[in-house]
C-alpha cells in the first residue's frame, strides 16, 4: 500500500481531521490487518475515520496519543469498534499503569458509545479506582536497592505485606527504614542462617563423620568435669531446655516410668550423659512401650551436642571401630609392602600413604605437623607456606584444603583472594573495615556491604566504623572518643575540687572566705592549696581572703581542660566537655 497516495486521499475525503489522527488510522490498520488487500485496508481506515464508530464526533476516540509498543492489543479482530476500543484501552493504560486491566477494559466497553477521553481521564484521576495486583518480587527487588543491608527474609516478608498497599506506603516504608535504620541487617540474617545451620546438623542432618571432626573424643569430651551446665544463664539455659532434656529422655526410654526419670534427672540433670548411665541399669518398668512424644526445639548448642551423641552413640561408635579396623588393615599392608613413610618434623615412622602431605617437592610430613605449621604462619599474618624442609617448594591450597579445618580453610581463602585483589590495583577498590573482604561499592553509597557470610556488616565508608546511617560520622561517639571526653572531663572535675594535705579527703567550697578547714583540723587555702596556720597567709603579698567563687572555678577549669588536651596530644575531641561551659558559671560570675 503506498502512504503517498493514501494519506492525500484520507485527507480530501476527510478534511477536518489532523495529520496526526491519519497517521495515526493507517498505522493501526497496517499492523492489524497486514494480509488485507490495499483495498481492504483503505476501506478499513475510512470506516474509522468515519460515522462507523457510532459517536457524535467520529473521530474523538482518534484525537488520542499512539499507544505505546509495549502495550498490546486487547483485541485482534477488523471491526472498526474493536479498533477504537482498542484505542481507548491502550491510551489509558498508558497513563494509568497502576490501574487493573480488566478494569480499565470494562470502562472502556461500557463508555464506548459515548466515549470521551477528556472525561475518562478526568473521572479516573478524581476515582478511587481499581489497582493491578502487585508483584511481591517487584517490590523486594526495589527494597533490596533501597535497603542493601537488610535481612533478605525481611525484606520478603514486607514486599508481599506492601504488595496489598499503595505506592505511597512503600515509599514511606523505605523513607522510615533509612531514617530510623529500623530493620534487621544482613549481618543478623547470616549470624542467624549459620545458628540454623548448626541446630539443623544436630538434628536432622546428623553426621557422624562430621561429629567426629568436631569432637574426637565424644566420650571423654561429655563426661568432663570442667564441662558446664547446659541449663546455666552463661550458657542460655531455660525451663523449656529442661523440659526439653526431659522428653529427650522419656523417648529415649520408652519401657521406664516417667516418674522414675524425673527423679534420675532431678539428681543428675547438669550431666545428661549420666542420667543415661544410671538409667541403663534400670530394669523396665512398663510392660508395653509408651508413646513417643513430641520433641521441643531449643537453640541451646550445647545440649543439643549431648543429645546428639547419646541419640547416635551406637553409631558413632560402630563409625570410630569400622575407621579403626581399616586403619589397621591398611597400615598392615603397608608394612608387608614396605611403603610406610617417616615425617620429616615429628619422625613419626609409621605412616601410611593416606597420612602422608607432602610439599610440591615430595618432602613427606604428617597431617599433624602440617597443621600445626599453617596455622601458625596464618597466625602471625603470611599467606605463603614454604616447605619446613626448606627446599624451596610451598605448601598449596589444594594441599592445604585436605589439612586445615573447614573454617581456617575458608577464611585462608578469602584473604589470599583479598591480597591478590588489593595487588591488581583496581580502580575503586575498598576492603571491609572488619574483615578482608573487597569490593567495588555501589557509586554514590556512603556505606560499604561487606558480603563475607561470616561477616556481613554494613561500615561507612568515610569513618570506617559500623554504618551509622542517618547520623552523620561526627554525631557519632566511638570507644575512642569516649575515652578522650571522659579523660579531659574527669581532669574538670580534679579542678573544681580540693584534698586535704593531711587526711587526703576532697571537698568543693561553695561560699566563705578563701580559709578552709578539715574536719580533721587541718587548715590550708582554698586558692594555692598550701597549708597556713592563720589569717595571715592572706592579705598584702598574698593570696585574697575573699574572691568569686565562680570565676576562681571557671579559670581552673579551662587551665586544666587545656592542659588535659595536651596530653591527649590535641586531637580532635568530637563532644568537647569545654564547649559552653562559661554557660555553667555565668549566672554567679559578674563581670
Amino acid at each position: 500500500m503506498d502512504s503517498g497516495t493514501v494519506k492525500p486521499f484520507l485527507r480530501e475525503m476527510f478534511p477536518n481531521a489532523s495529520d496526526r489522527v491519519i497517521d495515526f488510522v493507517m498505522q493501526v490498520v497496517e499492523e492489524q490487518n497486514p494480509w488485507d488487500s490495499p483495498d481492504e485496508k483503505i476501506e478499513n481506515m475510512v470506516n474509522l475515520m468515519s460515522g462507523q464508530l457510532e459517536d457524535d464526533n467520529p473521530c474523538s476516540t482518534l484525537n488520542s496519543f499512539p499507544v505505546s509498543d509495549s502495550v498490546p492489543m486487547r483485541f485482534g479482530n477488523h471491526s472498526g469498534h474493536d479498533r477504537a476500543l482498542n484505542a481507548n484501552y491502550n491510551h489509558l493504560i498508558n497513563i494509568f499503569g497502576d490501574a487493573d486491566p480488566d478494569f480499565l477494559w470494562d470502562y472502556c466497553q461500557s463508555k464506548q458509545s459515548r466515549f470521551n477521553m477528556d472525561d475518562a481521564i478526568d473521572y479516573l484521576t478524581q476515582a478511587d479506582y481499581k489497582k493491578r495486583d502487585k508483584d511481591p518480587l517487584v517490590i523486594f527487588n526495589r527494597l533490596q536497592e533501597a535497603l542493601p543491608g537488610a535481612d533478605p527474609s525481611y525484606l520478603e516478608k514486607e514486599a508481599e505485606r506492601l504488595a496489598l498497599l499503595g505506592s505511597a506506603e512503600l515509599e514511606q516504608f523505605v523513607s522510615d527504614a533509612i531514617e530510623n535504620n529500623s530493620y534487621p541487617t544482613m549481618e543478623d540474617y547470616l549470624k542467624q542462617k549459620k545458628d540454623n545451620e548448626a541446630l539443623n546438623f544436630y538434628t536432622d542432618q546428623f553426621d557422624p563423620e562430621l561429629f567426629l571432626e568436631l569432637f574426637p573424643n565424644p566420650e571423654m569430651t561429655f563426661r568432663q568435669p570442667t564441662r558446664k551446665s547446659f541449663f546455666s544463664d552463661e550458657l542460655g539455659g531455660n525451663e523449656g531446655d529442661v523440659n526439653c532434656a526431659k522428653i529427650f529422655l522419656y523417648n529415649m526410654y520408652p519401657f521406664i516410668r516417667k516418674r522414675h526419670i524425673d527423679l534420675v534427672f532431678a539428681r543428675k540433670k547438669d550431666r545428661l550423659i549420666e542420667c543415661c548411665d544410671v538409667l541403663d541399669t534400670i530394669r523396665k518398668g512398663l510392660r508395653n512401650k509408651r508413646s513417643m512424644e513430641v520433641e521441643l526445639k531449643t537453640t541451646n548448642l550445647p545440649l543439643l551436642q549431648e543429645m546428639a551423641y547419646l541419640k547416635h552413640r551406637r553409631m558413632i561408635k560402630r563409625f570410630i571401630k569400622y575407621k579403626d579396623d581399616t586403619y589397621r588393615q591398611c597400615k598392615e599392608e603397608a608394612r608387608k609392602l614396605n611403603i610406610l613413610e617417616t615425617c620429616r618434623v615429628c619422625y613419626d615412622d609409621e605412616l601410611i600413604p593416606e597420612e602422608c602431605f607432602v610439599c610440591g617437592a615430595g618432602c613427606i610430613f604428617c597431617k599433624d605437623c602440617v597443621q600445626k605449621g599453617v596455622e601458625t604462619r596464618i597466625a602471625d599474618g603470611h599467606l605463603t607456606f614454604p616447605c619446613f624442609e626448606d627446599c624451596g617448594s610451598e605448601f598449596g591450597l589444594n594441599r592445604l584444603q585436605m589439612v586445615l579445618p573447614k573454617k581456617t580453610f575458608e577464611r585462608l581463602v578469602l584473604r589470599v583472594q583479598s591480597e591478590e585483589i588489593k595487588r591488581a590495583k583496581i580502580e575503586g577498590l575498598e576492603t571491609c573495615p572488619f574483615c578482608d573482604f573487597a569490593a567495588i561499592p555501589v557509586e554514590g553509597s556512603t556505606v560499604f556491604q561487606c558480603e563475607n557470610p561470616d561477616c556481613g556488616k554494613e561500615s561507612c565508608r568515610q569513618c570506617g566504623h559500623e554504618s551509622h546511617i542517618p547520623a552523620r560520622c561526627s554525631e557519632v561517639e566511638y570507644d575512642e572518643d569516649v575515652r578522650r571526653r571522659t579523660f579531659i572531663e574527669d581532669k574538670m572535675t580534679e579542678a573544681l575540687t580540693r584534698t586535704c594535705y593531711s587526711c587526703q579527703k576532697k571537698f568543693i567550697k561553695s561560699t566563705g572566705c578563701n580559709k578552709m578547714t578539715c574536719p580533721c583540723g587541718a587548715m590550708m587555702c582554698y586558692l594555692c592549696s598550701l597549708p597556713i596556720t592563720a589569717y595571715s597567709h592572706f592579705g598584702l603579698g598574698g593570696c585574697a581572703l575573699f574572691t568569686n567563687d565562680s570565676q576562681v572555678n571557671l579559670s581552673r577549669v579551662k587551665e586544666t581542660a587545656a592542659k588535659a588536651k595536651q596530653e591527649l596530644g590535641n586531637v580532635e575531641v568530637k563532644f568537647d566537655p569545654t564547649v559552653g561551659i562559661l554557660s555553667l558559671f555565668s549566672s554567679a560570675i559578674r563581670i
